[in-house]
């Protein structure tokens, strides 16, 4: 490790938290598209924020059209850094105001502070560092901030298609030491017409879940036509999975409310999916329709409250990414049509078109949409980007942990030659996407370390 150049980095420390606090202060969450934002105002104001700090730190800095922001130091072989300046919604639960960018107890608090703004401005010093401590680089790092990371990578589809491809890239968006492998996403939409019915128990309204890549929370459905024998029925019901059931009747409707614990779709297992007790209730029950009763009984048969995909005959694992998993995302009666959607993350050597086919037999005479399909990352182990990593990593911390597979996906994606790198330290809480979302001041002037360590290695190779 260079010891002079670990000392620029740990000067700017006090830079460094200012310029996270400052950052979280915007609330950079998708909403209308304005002038010069196509994500909206709160995205577009973080950008042009980002683009006047790394100016001020005197570096060559451009807005590209409101989709990214490219900061470039040197010139020749390019080292890229991927990572976003958008959010997810604050949601409920927070000790402190969200967007404050409070700094106490040696931490800084608010949503961004993990993902991805506190790692993404911490590589942004670390460059500054680099600039003050190689004057005459012959090759260039170059930093890509991007604005739709969490709605749908379009920022990413634009850099790809107007700008130049860095030689080699990392995205601090996930964990240390080095991730070589993030399994193949996909959704699966699969629906049945709702047919309406005047007598008999019909299901009025059914909203279940917030997302395909989140575990259920909390579901609801309005029955109507609900005799004695059925309410009884219904309050005798006891979910598989902890959830929670509220029952409301008034006249012949009856509306059940159900709260389960949410957590990452690429870890379901962690979760108590209330969108799997609806379902598991809902087949029970005497239901008018018959297609939608068929639909939901299959959904219980085939689904139900597995994690791996057992019963619909996809479950699996390799020896480099690990297991296939499966996540009940939303359950939505919308328009006349019943439609789950489900988010399978699958082992890297895996077959995607193999998957579907399993599921279109299973689902058999049921409407199978495929939805948001990522393929799957793999970068050897032995390669040398993924080794530069690891002993950048094991020279500035001391440890040496093998490289991981994740079931998320990170900006790696994006273009070729690409790992994700940090940010998260190993043993340390995940709080992205999670009320009191922050980051302890040291754990992110590590990463700074981290990153002018890997800069310099680049350059000096």
């Amino acid at each position: 490790m260079d010891r002079k150049l670990d000392e620029i980095v740990i000067s700017l420390k006090e830079e460094l938290v200012r310029s996270i606090s400052d950052s979280i202060k915007i609330k950079s969450v998708q909403d209308t598209p304005v002038d010069g934002g196509p994500f909206g105002k709160g995205v577009r104001d973080s950008l042009d924020q980002t683009i006047k700090l790394a100016q001020k730190l005197g570096f060559e800095a451009r807005n590209a059209d409101g989709y990214v922001g490219i900061v470039d130091y040197g010139l020749g072989e390019t080292f890229g850094v991927l990572g976003h300046l958008d959010v997810v919604p604050e949601g409920e639960g927070w000790e402190v105001p969200p967007y404050s960018g409070l700094v106490k107890d040696g931490e800084i608090w608010g949503r961004g502070t993990q993902d991805d703004k506190g790692p993404m401005i911490a590589a942004l010093y670390a460059l500054k560092a680099i600039k003050d401590y190689v004057k005459k680089p012959s090759k260039r790092i170059r930093l890509i901030f991007g604005t739709n990371e969490e709605t749908g990578w379009e920022c990413m589809k634009y850099y790809v298609k107007h700008e130049e491809i860095p030689d080699f890239s990392v995205t601090p968006d996930a964990d240390f030491p080095v991730i070589f492998a993030e399994k193949g996403i996909v959704n699966y939409g699969i629906s049945a017409p709702a047919i309406s019915r005047e007598k008999g128990l019909v299901i009025e309204n059914l909203t279940a879940g917030e997302a395909p890549n989140m575990v259920a929370s909390s579901a609801k459905v309005v029955l109507r036509g609900a005799d004695d024998e059925i309410l009884e029925k219904i309050r005798s019901f006891s979910p598989k999975n902890n959830t929670k059931l509220e029952i409301n009747k008034s006249d012949r409707r009856v509306e059940i409310s159900i709260t389960g614990i949410s957590a990452h779709g690429s870890t379901p297992n962690k979760g108590q999916s209330a969108l799997a007790a609806l379902v598991d209730l809902l087949a029970e029950l005497p239901l008018e329709d018959s297609e939608m009763k068929r639909l939901l009984s299959t959904i219980r048969n085939k689904i139900g409250y597995e994690f791996y995909g057992e019963s619909l005959g996809i479950s699996g694992r390799d020896s480099m990414s690990g297991e296939l998993t499966l996540n009940m995302g939303t359950l939505r009666l919308q328009a006349g049509v019943l439609k789950l959607v489900i988010n399978i993350r699958y082992p890297v050597f895996f077959n995607e078109a193999m998957i579907r086919s399993q599921i279109e037999e299973a689902f058999n005479g049921f409407r199978v949409e495929t939805y948001h399909h990522q393929k799957p990352l793999y970068v050897s182990p032995d390669s040398e980007l993924v080794k530069m990593c690891r002993e950048v990593y094991k020279e500035v911390t001391g440890h040496d942990e093998e490289p991981i597979a994740i079931g998320g996906g990170t900006y790696a994606r994006a273009v070729p030659n690409a790992v994700a790198f940090g940010a998260l330290l190993p043993g340390n809480v995940e709080l992205a996407h999670q009320p009191n979302e922050r980051i302890s001041i040291e754990d992110v002037l590590l990463v700074a370390r981290i990153y002018a360590q890997l800069f310099l290695r680049f350059l000096q190779t």
